[in-house]
């Protein structure tokens, strides 16, 4: 498997929000709030989850997150202090010593809050990026991931203690930094970048349960969606692929030694285990022989634009080769159109073969296409699940805070039916219709529907119980 693709399938286990007091059935994550009414606060935009433009700088945040690394090396790397970051972050809220948090992270955290404040990210790689392709090293991700669980323990100890001023400071922090992973032109930086924002739910979610926690309906409203947007890491496998076709020439014959090479480094570069250059000779072997193959090839690479008579003069394997590549052009254009699109309409338009089944390598080459059956598909198809999944919890959210709403303009009280809501409430983004909502006694009941295939996996089944408190 290359490179970025085994960092998407690594870093996709990572991606999941986790909240202290969670608890799991067979089939769904629930979580368990027990809020107080609230109503809107004046002005509406008073909190934020994101920094505005009054707080923002001129400035690349991204150099600025290292110095927090240079700051206090001993704070991130000790293993008492992991060992200790672990414990509190496993620690129920009501346990956690507040007092003793009070200030922690100091000098390296408030630059974390510095930099995620800066208005011009550039992760300053792109150029490595053409020149590296699917074997391009990225140290920084690893680095800054470990920003978030100090991060994490800061927005827990100052919910702990009642600071939600600071809270809420936090939040925008983890929230800012996620966004900026978002602009780093790789999918594994779009995988931190989702990772780093679910890592703020559970304390958020801790957040909201406080008494003392003004009503966050319209600053969940005000984020983006999607929050962390897929674009720059999807535009950057393209770049890594073309990198490594770049020896795959569409202007001139190829000569027996070109295309030698170009098959050799084939299986290393961008097909990987278990294929050989032996195999894939072979595959190709099989295909040049029959002529119809090559011809139809010759035709779709006609109707893609380039010349017959020019390529009446290349060598079947480059014809077959050239057909390869344009396959895999097209496959991923289809998937990276929907990227913005709601997970509902993206699967209506991509069909079954996208929605992240397995798709195990055969033992032998022999399958119709070479690139494109390898390269596109369900790795990437579940790094956008895993940004609707991100997407879906924050409009629960904002469900939760709607009722909140409801409540403190409603002596109380739960609505029989979200159409009683007086403020907009957005679809739930896996089906493009409304939040599944049940009212039980006082206790209100709101789910989100899982996609095609997730119907028994909890991470995608998430069931809040909405009690308010007395």
């Amino acid at each position: 498997m290359p490179p970025i693709v085994l960092c998407c399938a690594v870093m996709a286990v990572l991606a999941q929000p986790v909240r202290a007091d969670q608890t799991s059935s067979t089939s769904e994550t629930l979580i368990r709030l027990t809020v107080a009414p609230a109503p809107a606060p004046r002005p509406a935009l008073r909190y934020l989850l994101l920094p505005d433009l009054r707080e923002m700088n001129p400035g690349n945040p991204i150099q600025n997150y290292y110095k927090c690394f240079m700051e206090q090396q001993k704070f991130f790397f000790d293993k008492e202090a992991f060992r200790r970051r672990e414990e509190l972050l496993a620690m129920p809220l009501k346990e956690l010593p507040a007092r003793e948090l009070h200030d922690y992270g100091r000098i390296a955290l408030s630059q974390a809050d510095w930099a995620a404040r800066l208005d011009a990210p550039d992760w300053q790689i792109l150029q490595k990026l053409k020149d590296d392709g699917n074997f391009l090293l990225v140290p920084e991700l690893a680095d800054l991931r470990k920003l978030a669980p100090a991060l994490k323990v800061r927005f827990r100890a100052e919910v702990a203690s009642g600071r939600i001023d600071d809270a809420i400071r936090t939040a925008k922090t983890m929230f800012a930094l996620a966004r900026h992973l978002g602009e780093h032109p790789t999918p594994m930086g779009t995988l931190v970048g989702i990772s780093y924002a679910n890592t703020a739910i559970g304390p958020l979610e801790e957040m909201l349960e406080q008494p003392e926690c003004p009503n966050l309906y319209w600053a969940l409203t005000s984020l983006p969606t999607p929050l962390v947007p897929l674009d720059k890491g999807m535009e950057g496998e393209r770049v890594a692929f073309t990198r490594e076709f770049r020896e795959l020439d569409s202007t001139a014959p190829m000569s027996a030694d070109q295309l030698a090479r170009f098959i050799a480094h084939t299986p290393r570069r961008i097909l990987g285990e278990p294929w050989t250059a032996a195999k894939v000779r072979a595959w190709l072997d099989a295909r040049t022989k029959d002529e119809a193959m090559v011809r139809d090839a010759r035709r779709r690479l006609v109707e893609h634009g380039l010349a017959e008579e020019r390529l009446l003069r290349f060598p079947p394997e480059q014809v077959i080769l050239l057909d390869e590549k344009r396959e895999y052009d097209v496959r991923f254009d289809d998937l990276v159109k929907t990227v913005n699109l709601p997970a509902w309409q993206a699967e209506a338009m991509t069909g079954p073969a996208w929605r992240g089944e397995p798709s195990p390598r055969p033992a032998t080459p022999g399958r119709e296409w070479l690139f494109a059956d390898e390269l596109v598909g369900p790795s990437q198809y579940r790094v956008h699940r895993k940004r609707w999944l991100l997407d879906q919890r924050i409009a629960l959210l904002r469900h939760v805070e709607a009722l909140r709403l409801y409540a403190a303009a409603h002596d109380g009280t739960l609505p029989r039916s979200l159409s009683e809501v007086s403020v907009p409430l957005p679809d739930d983004p896996s089906t493009g219709k409304p939040f599944r909502y049940e009212l039980a006694g006082d206790t209100a009941h709101l789910r989100g529907q899982p996609p095609v295939g997730e119907e028994k996996n909890p991470e995608y089944n998430v069931h809040y119980e909405v009690t308010l408190r007395k």
